[in-house]
């Protein structure tokens, strides 16, 4: 239980940081190549929380299943 409450904790962390570069660059009312919108970090951060959320979520779906490849993929790509 220890595991997943740390698991979810990250994700949670990862999507929070996702959500205020959003905010943040819907205030400055631009996205540039620069902020973490425009750069993709953004992006990426939604993905390892959704990663994050999978891993920790119990009796995954066939579809869950097929999202978590599609994600993992899409992470394994940015690196």
């Amino acid at each position: 239980m220890q595991e997943q409450r740390a698991t979810l904790l990250a994700a949670a962390s990862a999507a929070s940081a996702a959500t205020s570069d959003m905010i943040e660059a819907a205030r400055g009312d631009h996205i540039s190549a620069f902020d973490g919108v425009g750069s993709g970090e953004t992006i990426t951060s939604l993905a390892d929380a959704l990663r994050l959320l999978l891993d920790a979520a119990s009796g995954e779906t066939e579809e869950e299943t097929q999202l978590h490849g599609a994600v993992v993929r899409f992470l394994e790509s940015q690196s």
